[in-house]
């Protein structure tokens, strides 16, 4: 698998950024940095990026509406990081037999 000239580095990559006349970069820029150099995406490639005098732009949460016909009674759609109410871990813990 060839490795983008721009992704062989983190320099290199902030001399993609001037070239493209940048000063901002997305998270997953540095996310796809982080894995084709095997580092740490904010521990290594956002600080070494923000050295260089480049800026993250904002990560916006995808926005979700919930109409008028949504399922009330549907946790994960209500919530998606709901973990459910804990049953599945406590049901074993009495009468048990052995």
């Amino acid at each position: 698998m060839d490795i983008p000239i721009e992704l062989t580095s983190v320099e290199a990559f902030g001399e993609y950024l001037l070239d493209d006349e940048r000063t901002e970069f997305t998270f997953e820029e540095a996310e796809e940095l982080a894995e084709a150099l095997g580092l740490s995406v904010a521990g290594s490639i956002i600080a070494a990026l923000k050295g260089y005098g480049f800026t993250m732009a904002e990560r916006v949460p995808e926005k979700r509406v919930r109409g008028f016909h949504a399922n009330n009674h549907d946790r994960w759609q209500a919530c998606p990081m709901h973990g459910g109410s804990g049953w599945e871990q406590i049901s074993g813990f009495g009468g048990q037999n052995g």
